[in-house]
């Protein structure tokens, strides 16, 4: 793929000449508006208690996920099972409507995602005790965390009678 790569080099270039350019016409300082934040994530904005219902959520996630872990790394499948059964499908109700229905869609597909796969780990747990499904499986569930978290930022924002 060389002519993609020649067309990235030579749009980073117009964009480095763009760049001298507006620094030159504004007297070698950048313009303000040009500056800007370098994290290009969505922005999600969340009163506190909200904000701190969704970041809870991904904890446990976090907490599960090691548990998961410790028991493929003893053998012990039902500890995986357990575990993966704490934030299967069933968890997926734990956050209350009213803050579901602020968040992107794409946000809902990749948490949907982690509970479904939260699910098949603890259901193939159970039935197979097969570790390197299991790490297979932890690994696509990580995927969806990844892409979460480089998507979107949870900005919390005052209570409705705090502004």
């Amino acid at each position: 793929m060389r002519i993609n790569g020649k067309l990235v080099g030579i749009c980073l270039m117009g964009a480095v000449g763009v760049g001298a350019i507006t620094a030159w016409a504004a007297g070698g300082e950048p313009v303000p508006n040009q500056l800007k934040d370098p994290d290009q994530r969505i922005v999600l904005q969340l009163p506190p208690d909200e904000r701190h219902m969704v970041l809870e959520e991904m904890r446990n996630f976090v907490v599960a996920i090691q548990e998961i872990a410790d028991g493929l790394a003893r053998d012990d499948f039902e500890q995986v099972a357990t575990a993966a059964r704490t934030m299967g499908s069933g968890a997926a109700n734990e956050i209350p409507p009213r803050v579901v229905n602020k968040l992107p869609e794409t946000f809902k597909q990749l948490a949907g995602k982690v509970h479904t796969t939260y699910d098949a780990i603890a259901l193939d747990a159970g039935s197979m005790a097969d570790t390197q499904l299991a790490l297979e499986q932890l690994g696509d569930l990580y995927g969806y965390c990844v892409a979460c978290h480089a998507t979107y930022q949870i900005e919390k924002i005052p209570f409705p009678d705090e502004k």
